[in-house]
């Protein structure tokens, strides 16, 4: 049985980093499921034969430089691809925008922070199943809360509604967020599941549809 957070003080909350992304795509999935909603992994499948693709161009591009001769070119070339396909491999395996909340060496929960100029939008706030209601998920949006940029809007299943009310959340009207806010938490999408738009701070108004696009 897991520890509860208030005996497990060596917590912190930090921005995901890429050793984290397997635990964050298992704790993504999770959450997914219990929605029932599609989770699609079709995206990371296309980077790979992007990056395979470009691999291979560089591979004959070298192989034409070694034939003609051009052998400083080609470890020019050779230098400047793998410091190029570290750095993408580096980034592609980072989780952007994931904050995570780590006990004793254990990423127990993750949550999405967009970050606009007007204000911020969290998905995908989730806790492992065996350590739900202790804690980590108040003390995770706590510090999504401390780096957002106000007001902090985020979709809600409804039984999660009363959670985010403690954590200072109000229920909004979905008909009155800006079009593109309503578009991206989904709550016409997934009209279905019943998400609740929430916001923490002052809402944007319909007068300020234009500026929320960020």
């Amino acid at each position: 049985m897991t520890q509860p957070f208030s005996e497990r003080p060596q917590c912190l909350t930090r921005p995901a980093q890429a050793g984290d992304r397997s635990v964050v795509e298992r704790l993504v999935s999770q959450f997914h499921q219990s929605l029932q909603l599609p989770y699609v992994t079709k995206p990371k499948l296309l980077s790979r034969q992007i990056l395979g693709m470009i691999v291979l161009a560089i591979g004959t591009l070298l192989l034409l430089l070694t034939l003609h001769g051009f052998y400083s070119h080609a470890l020019a070339l050779t230098v400047l691809s793998l410091l190029t396909l570290k750095d993408y491999w580096q980034v592609s395996q980072s989780p952007t925008n994931f904050w995570v909340v780590e006990c004793d060496g254990e990423v127990l929960g993750c949550a999405k922070l967009l970050r606009y100029k007007t204000h911020s939008e969290a998905y995908l706030v989730c806790v492992d199943a065996a350590s739900q209601g202790q804690g980590y998920g108040s003390f995770l949006m706590q510090r999504l809360k401390e780096e957002a940029t106000l007001p902090l809007y985020l979709a809600s299943q409804p039984h999660r509604v009363k959670f985010y009310r403690q954590l200072g959340f109000v229920t909004v009207p979905s008909d009155t967020l800006p079009t593109p806010i309503r578009s991206r938490l989904g709550v016409d999408l997934y009209q279905a599941y019943g998400l609740v738009a929430m916001v923490f701070g002052r809402s944007i108004t319909e007068s300020d549809n234009q500026t929320a696009n960020g």
